[in-house]
């Protein structure tokens, strides 16, 4: 039976209050370790490249929409790019930083 985790505290939890888990650790922790097996989109960096990756391109699309639309005389002096695609590169380039920023531990301990 392999038990699921998503981080090393909840490992720690389980670890805790499981006797026979704890006696497996005592006698040979890399068999009690492989016990245990890491969901695959939280420890997959491949996955948050992908969504920067494409988040980016979505961004690129719309700047070189804005200057097509430009060089073409579809959007006047004023620049009244239309509403859709600032709304849709702004999401992205929050989604982005969203993602690229590190997350805050909700379990380190501090209220």
């Amino acid at each position: 039976m392999q038990n699921k985790v998503r981080s090393f505290n909840q490992f720690k939890t389980v670890l805790e209050k499981d006797a026979t888990l704890q006696q497996e650790f005592k006698s040979d922790p890399v068999a009690a370790i492989k016990k245990f097996k890491s969901e695959p989109w939280f420890n997959d960096k491949l996955i948050y490249r992908l969504v920067v990756l494409f988040l980016g391109i979505i961004v690129l699309t719309i700047c070189v929409g804005v200057i097509i639309l430009t060089s073409q005389d579809k959007i006047n002096e004023n620049f009244d790019v239309p509403d859709i695609l600032i709304a849709t590169a702004s999401t992205a380039i929050g989604a982005i930083a969203g993602l690229l920023t590190p997350g805050s531990n909700k379990n380190s301990g501090t209220s």
